[in-house]
């Protein structure tokens, strides 16, 4: 596939501290990896450590050519950083990769519950799955509450193992997809720009039109103010997304 345009945008909601994030790598050739992350919780310390994050999901992708490999890597990185061994909580964050290679297919990687979405023919279809609780109780056909959609299963730096991951929610600690070569608008979101909209049961893809850097305001803008509406001030999420137009 090749890459187009793209653009991003973001707002903090009714947040102390922005801790999404999302960065962009390149390699010669063509080669562009793009990254949006999650942090979990609000402060300086989970901001910084999304930003690094996602500057090394990137880079990482691009030099291992593969989305994969580097959630892989970078989570190994993070876990084994003798650093965090010294703190009470250290910072974690959802983290999506997505890595788009000339001629061939594109690529996802994902850990938690920061979303990819294709939309094509005036529709949105979401291309990966959560790591959260409610993921674990659909599969199970058991009945889902309003707050199992905020226990994350599976993050960057987070304290399960994979094994444990595996074992008690039915999922991959880290998951992986393809999208064949074909004409897309690709969508990474964090759940504060997707779940307001969803709640509402707006069609995405209609804040999703025209150029990227637009259809990036309009989406984030919408779903704060949706938010806004019936949430408490400082329950509104940050909301990031990045915007990508892909053609095989």
């Amino acid at each position: 596939m090749f890459l187009t345009a793209h653009a991003s945008a973001q707002q903090p909601g009714g947040r102390s501290h922005q801790c999404d994030a999302t960065a962009v790598a390149a390699a010669p050739g063509g080669v562009v990896a793009f990254a949006v992350l999650d942090g979990i919780g609000s402060s300086d310390e989970v901001a910084r450590f999304t930003r690094s994050a996602a500057h090394r999901l990137t880079r990482a992708a691009v030099r291992l050519r593969s989305a994969e490999a580097a959630v892989r890597q970078i989570s190994y990185e993070i876990d084994a950083d003798p650093d965090r061994l010294a703190m009470h909580e250290p910072p974690a964050a959802c983290a999506l990769v997505a890595l788009v290679v000339p001629g061939e297919p594109l690529q996802l990687a994902w850990r938690g519950d920061v979303r990819a979405y294709a939309i094509r023919d005036d529709q949105a279809e979401q291309l990966t799955r959560d790591h959260n609780w409610r993921r674990v109780l659909q599969d199970k056909g058991r009945p889902v509450g309003e707050g199992d959609r905020n226990h994350v299963t599976s993050c960057l730096g987070g304290e399960n193992s994979a094994h444990e991951i595996e074992q008690v929610c039915g999922h991959p600690a880290i998951e992986a997809a393809t999208v064949d070569r074909e004409e897309l608008r690709l969508v990474l979101a964090t759940d504060g720009a997707y779940e307001p909209l969803e709640d509402f049961g707006s069609p995405l893809h209609a804040y999703l039109t025209g150029f990227p850097a637009g259809a990036a305001e309009d989406f984030v803008e919408t779903a704060v103010s949706s938010s806004r509406m019936f949430r408490l001030p400082h329950q509104v999420d940050n909301a990031t997304v990045r915007v990508v137009d892909l053609v095989p």
